[in-house]
């Protein structure tokens, strides 16, 4: 998981000093170029939204799908217990 994190920061850093060349050497005029920027970082809101909510989902399922195994060892233990 460390290393999926490493790859991620990369991209992420990666695609900043992208943006920030392409606005450095850009023709257009401030006006447009903040509007590009805001556009730019609503769909990157939008599309960061939509993935967590897609994990969060992911987690939630596996978290009900493990839940009769966690039940199950559960019992288990408190029979050897005597529970």
């Amino acid at each position: 998981m460390k290393n999926q994190s490493k790859i991620i920061a990369a991209m992420l850093a990666g695609v900043a000093a992208g943006a920030i060349i392409g606005l450095l050497l850009s023709p257009e005029d401030g006006g447009e170029t903040r509007s590009d920027i805001t556009a730019w970082f609503k769909d990157v809101y939008e599309r960061s939204k939509e993935k967590s909510s897609d994990l969060a989902a992911k987690g939630l399922n596996a978290i009900k799908a493990g839940q009769p195994s966690a039940d199950n060892q559960i019992d288990h233990a408190e029979s050897a217990l005597g529970v």
